[in-house]
């Protein structure tokens, strides 16, 4: 085929394929595959598919961690008109029946243990009550009623199939590809749903600025129900013939010595990540001279994690890289710029990338001015297709006229950088003034002893909400409420400064790397 309109996922790779069989494409563990052995897979794959009765626009599903299956499954479904979906390991079974029983999948390939959790029993409680599954293909040892994944896919012929050819011919951008549900912060989960088309026009935006090329490899070792995983380092690489070096699980130690071995030059990670692995031995005796860009996500990163990211890249001249974006838009869509400074980079998401769009807007989504907080609301190509199976909750984000109103509170400078402020959710109001959370926790992280914050409003007598402060201090440090009490006082105006502050050794995370306050309030709830 010409390489004019790569216009569907799958095109990518094909093309390198044809035009670089030879190169690494996917490594994981002591595995290794090449392009051409890339594209054989997803063949085999994709026909097993058809074999199994997936028909176009139906759903496959996977149950795993980042493994080569885990490349080789996405995109022959994306091959074969199906959409593809996610599912994490470490959801809770009635998590993974409420997902399927949503999405419908009429496959499903699922590892059969991790961490030590046999997922047979757990399988079959799933297929008992979402009927719409036929066939479950298990990587490792089958169960009654499975049929093992690697024995059914290599059954199939290398040789022309017309059926598998007549079916990739009839893909069209506009096609389901993409089933990501959101982590479930607030109320169930909701499948976001992308086209081709979508998951095309943000990455091809994206590999601009991570700088992706063939050149590169990539670390990948998110669960494969993120958009990082699926989308920002996952499909983005095989858009750039980049190879990507997978990890089935997050390990800080691990990951430092596979990055060096394999030599990754792009680490993409949250910052949660980050700090782990600066807290081991390891980091400061890892060579980490190959990485030509370290990016982060999911939330604001504390500034003494930049600032030992800067470190590295004084002595090996690699790119510092943050930027704001979520699910609904497929990833990132502003971008920090290359040699921002610390500062810049603790702060702010960057710029918006064109050709996405960007508004500030009021509670009537008007825009407002430069400089005053209200919702971030995008506009573009890269926008989700809507919520699967939820047009109700489709309709109140997105309008006509395609601007998506994420919830998200922000304000721009001078520069046309944008300042995360929190959810809207989150904003209280302290003795009439409007109070918003993460300018508290930008302060907080600032202090040398602070490693994580959140901070949420709470009721109060006479300034109808005050703020409290959960707070992670770093291993050797000790702190007192009175001195972060004093330490804020010097920086923010006293309606901010939280009352009460409570030392967590470690605060909990939702999978992109956020803090979980909905988990926080439970807690709270109890202390009552």
């Amino acid at each position: 085929m010409g390489w004019k309109d790569l216009n569907l996922t799958w095109h990518y790779v094909e093309k390198w394929a044809a035009e670089t069989p030879a190169r690494e494409a996917l490594v994981c563990g002591g595995e290794r595959i090449t392009w051409y052995e890339f594209k054989r897979r997803v063949d085999r794959a994709a026909k097993a598919l058809l074999e199994a009765g997936v028909q176009r626009g139906d759903c496959v599903a996977m149950l795993s961690m980042a493994r080569i299956e885990f490349m080789v499954t996405f995109m022959a479904t994306l091959k074969i008109g199906a959409r593809w979906l996610g599912l994490s390991p470490k959801f809770t079974v009635d998590e993974l029946r409420y997902i399927v029983s949503d999405a419908q999948p009429k496959v499903l390939v699922t590892i059969r243990e991790f961490a030590g959790r046999d997922f047979e029993d757990d399988i079959r409680s799933i297929w008992n009550t979402c009927g719409c599954i036929r066939k479950i293909l298990v990587l490792g040892e089958p169960f009654e009623d499975a049929e093992d994944f690697g024995a059914y896919t290599s059954a199939t012929r290398d040789d022309q199939d017309t059926h598998l050819y007549r079916r990739s011919g009839m893909g069209k951008p506009d096609d389901d590809a993409l089933l990501m549900y959101t982590s479930g912060s607030t109320g169930r989960p909701k499948g976001v749903l992308h086209t081709h088309a979508s998951i095309i026009a943000n990455v091809a935006v994206q590999i601009q600025h991570f700088g992706f090329t063939a050149a590169s490899r990539s670390l990948l070792h998110f669960p494969i129900n993120h958009v990082a995983a699926d989308v920002e380092i996952g499909f983005a690489s095989v858009y750039a013939g980049a190879t990507i070096v997978m990890m089935e699980r997050f390990d800080p130690t691990q990951t430092l010595r596979v990055i060096e071995q394999e030599g990754v030059t792009v680490m993409g990670q949250i910052p949660a990540m980050f700090l782990m692995q600066m807290q081991t031995p390891l980091w400061a005796l890892t060579d980490l001279s190959k990485v030509e860009t370290f990016i982060w996500s999911g939330v604001a990163a504390p500034r003494t994690m930049v600032e030992a990211l800067a470190e590295v890249a004084a002595k090996t001249g690699a790119r510092l890289l943050t930027g704001y974006g979520s699910t609904e838009v497929a990833g990132f869509v502003t971008y920090t710029a290359p040699g921002d400074d610390i500062d810049t980079l603790h702060k702010t998401g960057g710029t918006i990338a064109p050709p996405f769009e960007l508004k500030i807007v009021d509670e009537r989504r008007q825009p407002l001015p430069q400089g005053e907080v209200g919702e971030i609301a995008l506009r573009g190509p890269m926008m989700m297709k809507g919520y699967f199976n939820n047009p109700a909750a489709t309709e109140e984000v997105l309008d006509v006229d395609g601007w998506y109103y994420t919830n998200d509170l922000a304000r721009l400078d001078e520069r046309g950088y944008i300042h995360i402020c929190g959810r809207k959710s989150e904003m209280f109001k302290s003795g009439g003034e409007n109070v918003y959370p993460r300018e508290i926790e930008e302060v907080l992280e600032g202090h040398p002893g602070v490693l994580f914050s959140a901070v949420l409003g709470v009721p109060d007598p006479t300034y109808q909400e005050v703020g409290r402060a959960f707070v992670a201090i770093k291993p050797g440090y000790t702190l007192t409420e009175d001195d972060l009490r004093a330490y804020c006082k010097e920086r923010l105006a006293n309606f901010k400064v939280p009352r009460r502050f409570d030392f967590r050794e470690h605060l909990p995370l939702l999978p992109t790397g956020k803090v979980n306050k909905p988990a926080l309030k439970a807690q709270m709830a109890l202390d009552i």
